[in-house]
């Protein structure tokens, strides 16, 4: 979990948005390193399109997947400062592995982070339980089985057939799940108002990480809504450590 070169402690810390979540709704986890010790160097690739970030998903059946997006980025390596008690922030989106959902069935899954913090130094986090439920809706869930609305989901646009799937996961009660469909289907206009929810500060970052999607009207016009930490998360700024709710074991 930790690793001790140039001079600094880093701590990958995985934190899961709660204990259990329904298949109906689209799950999302936060990632931060940390720098627990002295100043540090690290990539800041903290996303899963670039690849220094990693998420395994060991199922019920002890069946081992791992996140990943449809078009990874083939970009070149960037870096940020980090100072001592200063912490990169992330979202990442739990959805497939491949064109299959990352999580199949009902059940008991453990999630565990990996990041490539420099080259030949891969660090790793806690493991978190995230317990996946049925669900009230079992049209959502199979929606969220679908490739063509995984891709969308990710891809932050329709692709194929997805449009009417998207459009009843737009109406979902949850804030995450809702914002992902209306950033494909593009109806942001859902999210204006004084101050951000968090889950859909999570949800943008986590579908727009910023760096690796580039600038982005919808993504900023959410930062320049949001909480201090979630705005930083949606601009890849550090932020100080020691500010939030501990990280769940």
């Amino acid at each position: 979990m930790r690793s001790d070169a140039h001079g600094g402690g880093l701590e990958l810390r995985l934190r899961l948005p709660a204990a259990s979540v329904p298949l109906d709704r689209v799950a999302f986890a936060e990632v931060e390193v940390a720098a627990v010790g002295g100043a540090a160097t690290v990539s800041a690739r903290l996303n899963l399109i670039e690849g220094d970030l990693e998420v395994e998903v060991t199922g019920p059946d002890s069946r081992v997947a791992r996140a990943t997006w449809p078009w990874p980025a083939d970009s070149a390596p960037r870096s940020i400062e980090l100072a001592a008690g200063e912490r990169l922030v992330a979202a990442v989106p739990l959805v497939s592995q491949g064109s299959e959902p990352l999580f199949p069935v009902a059940g008991r899954y453990e999630v565990v982070a990996r990041f490539a913090v420099r080259p030949g130094e891969t660090i790793t986090s806690n493991t978190g339980v995230l317990v996946r439920t049925a669900g009230e809706d079992a049209a959502l869930a199979a929606d969220l089985r679908d490739r063509d609305v995984v891709q969308s989901l990710l891809g932050a646009g329709v692709i194929g057939a997805a449009e009417p799937a998207l459009e009843r996961l737009a109406e979902s009660q949850d804030p995450g799940t809702a914002a992902a469909a209306r950033l494909a289907l593009s109806r942001t206009d859902a999210w204006e108002g004084p101050d951000a929810d968090p889950a859909v500060s999570r949800a943008v970052a986590a579908l727009l990480p910023p760096g690796a999607t580039g600038q982005d009207e919808r993504r900023e016009a959410v930062a320049s809504r949001a909480a201090p930490r979630d705005a930083a998360m949606l601009s890849g700024r550090p932020v100080k450590d020691g500010t939030d709710p501990a990280v769940e074991d």
